[in-house]
């Protein structure tokens, strides 16, 4: 019997050298670990007492970053990575007020940071 493995967004860019990481994520690895940690914390404080988990962290993130470097529409997105169009709105969402309301990070304005071929990481402390 053949088994369907599912892999995640996540799982195609966590194997990636450091080049095309960059490249497809719009983040450095380093950078994309903070903003991991930053994220995991809030999501541990939200669910300290039980709850639904949902969508993993790591998608969520992938997910935000997918959207933010590429404008990919949340239908488009949605069908790529079989989940519903609302998960993808409420988890790229909850990226950007995560990190927001981080200390370690100023998000001005995140379509300025995410334009396709930008270098400068300076609107991200």
């Amino acid at each position: 019997m053949n088994e369907i493995i599912n892999v995640t967004a996540y799982d195609k860019i966590k194997y990636l050298d450091d080049t095309d990481f960059k490249l497809i994520t719009g983040v450095t690895r380093e950078l994309f670990n903070k903003m991991l940690e930053v994220l995991r914390n809030k999501y541990a404080a939200e669910h300290a007492r039980g709850g639904r988990p949902g969508l993993s962290v790591e998608i969520r993130l992938t997910l935000a970053l997918e959207y933010w470097r590429e404008y990919r529409s949340f239908r488009h997105m949605a069908v790529s990575h079989q989940i519903k169009k609302s998960t993808v709105n409420e988890a790229v969402l909850w990226v950007e007020n995560v990190l927001r309301e981080s200390e370690d990070f100023k998000l001005e304005d995140l379509k300025n940071r995410f334009k396709p071929n930008e270098e400068d990481e300076s609107k991200i402390k």
